[in-house]
């Protein structure tokens, strides 16, 4: 006889009210020095950026900031302030100091709310709730920075919540409501499994028979949804859509972002603890396959997923993107330790 494995999951409530500053504190936070560990911390801005409004990012331009760049020739009509005369009292010729302009790095980060990331899996929070508390930590640090902040929520069928235009460490309390009040409502949403049950399932073991395609690229094609400036992205997901990614990756890029890509996987799902005959239904799609769960059946899975994990870390180096992969029960401040070895991630 097959055990179902039913997914209780309910769409959260767009009604929910929002969480005050204290709870929302509370909720992202349980352990208050991890904000004390990312006060230091900033968003790498993997190069020289355009802005259109001054901050403290080095940008592609010359400007009026204090960081000197380079000299140039004195030609009739230039700033005769702007003269180095100690240079010119060495040589004899007019050079003109040139200084950097400094101008804001944009940050978008993009969440994952699709219902596979409402997975528990062995921890203690689902994906979904580990992204957005992992997201307000990145979130904090870009406004620590002066750097301008927008954050979206999306499932392969749009984009479910945004909130924009952030910017300053004032704005961080107005981050963390909105990120506390989705955490709040995924509290009663999560997917756990017993003894009898088996995780979501991943596209390896239940394979192509009837399933239609869940696209990630969906949302980013609708207007609006990519950044309209350059910037820098994070993109928090479980990478388990059937198609994509990629598109995903080259429209960001396509758009002038640097990439991270940080990919969240629960520990049931890295290395399934299942045993009989099962029954694994589609978190997504709601689709079933009858399954007998066996040593050889569960080896060939863990090498599925290795092998996904070296894809994406592949597909993202060919395109000049950051891959970080983390499991839920993984502590916040163990991923900061992985990101300050990540290149283009954080840097202090």
């Amino acid at each position: 006889m097959m055990d179902d494995h039913v997914v209780r999951k309910e769409s959260p409530s767009s009604s929910n009210a929002k969480v005050d500053g204290n709870d929302a504190l509370k909720l992202l936070f349980p352990d208050m020095s991890i904000l004390t560990a990312f006060e230091p911390l900033r968003i790498a801005g993997g190069k020289r950026v355009r802005g259109t409004m001054a901050g403290k990012r080095r940008s592609l331009s010359l400007g009026g900031s204090q960081e000197f760049a380079d000299y140039r020739p004195y030609t009739p009509g230039d700033d005769v302030r702007r003269i180095d005369w100690n240079v010119y009292g060495r040589t004899g010729r007019a050079y003109l100091r040139q200084y950097w302009d400094e101008q804001e790095l944009h940050v978008h980060m993009y969440v994952d709310v699709s219902r596979s990331m409402a997975f528990l899996g062995g921890a203690n929070v689902s994906k979904v709730q580990y992204a957005l508390r992992l997201a307000a930590c990145i979130g904090y640090a870009a406004l620590n920075g002066d750097d301008r902040l927008s954050i979206k929520l999306f499932d392969s069928n749009g984009v479910k919540g945004e909130q924009s235009g952030l910017h300053g460490r004032g704005a961080s309390l107005k981050l963390f409501q909105h990120l506390a009040t989705e955490y709040d409502s995924r509290s009663t949403n999560a997917v756990d499994i017993t003894s009898h049950e088996a995780p979501l399932t991943v596209k390896e073991i239940l394979g192509n028979e009837g399933v239609q395609t869940q696209d990630m690229s969906l949302p980013f094609r609708i207007p609006g949804t990519l950044p309209r400036r350059s910037g820098v992205t994070w993109l928090f997901t479980d990478a388990m859509f059937e198609v994509g990614i990629e598109a995903t990756l080259v429209a960001l890029m396509a758009a002038g972002q640097h990439i991270v890509l940080v990919h969240i996987l629960s520990p049931e799902e890295v290395n399934p603890s299942l045993s009989g005959e099962l029954k694994l239904i589609d978190s997504e799609l709601g689709t079933g396959k009858e399954v007998a769960i066996s040593d050889h059946l569960l080896q060939e899975y863990r090498s599925a997923v290795t092998s996904y994990r070296e894809e994406l870390k592949r597909l993202c180096a060919e395109r000049g993107a950051s891959y970080l992969f983390v499991e839920t029960n993984t502590s916040i401040k163990d991923v900061i330790k992985t990101m300050m070895i990540t290149p283009s991630t954080l840097v202090k």
